[in-house]
Parts: C-alpha cells; structure tokens; sequence
C-alpha cells in the first residue's frame, strides 16, 4: 500500500492520466480500461495513488499511454515511494 498522499497530489495524477488517455483517443476510463484489458477499479486505484502499479503493468501502461516509463512513475509519484523491506526466507 502507498503512503497517504495529499489531495493535491492525487488529483494531479488523475488529471494526468485522464488527459493522456483521452489524446489516445479513449472517451472514458471504461473504454480504456476495456481496450487495453485492464481491470477499471485497478486503473482508478493506481491513478487516485490508492495502489502501486505493479511492474508487470507499467509497460503496458507506458505503451497505450505513448509515455516512458518514467514520466510515469513520476506521474503517480511512484519516484518518491521507499523500498519495500525485503522478506528473510530464511
């Protein structure tokens, strides 16, 4: 789960991601979602920084949005976000 961000920031996102989706072409969250086979609850979560995007879905994100990966994570904040702790399996 992803520190608590300021409303600020979150709406940043949105906006950002609304915009990027919307030069693609795609009229609403529910078009894009259903385009690109991602679940729409997921898409919301990541873009209201509620969840971090996996790394198995930044690419695909990256390529139907046209951006690189880092204007991405840098779009959620995801830049800022700490290291997880790795698990002793031990």
């Amino acid at each position: 789960m992803v520190q608590k961000q300021s409303a600020e920031n979150i709406q940043s996102a949105w906006n950002w991601f609304v915009s990027k989706y919307e030069a693609r072409g795609y009229k609403s969250l529910n078009q894009f979602a259903i385009a690109t086979g991602m679940q729409k609850s997921s898409l919301s979560r990541y873009f209201h920084l509620e969840r971090e995007i996996p790394s198995g879905t930044v690419g695909r994100l990256c390529q139907e949005l046209k951006v690189s990966p880092e204007e991405l994570l840098k779009a959620v904040g995801a830049l800022g976000w700490p290291a997880k702790p790795k698990r002793n399996r031990g």
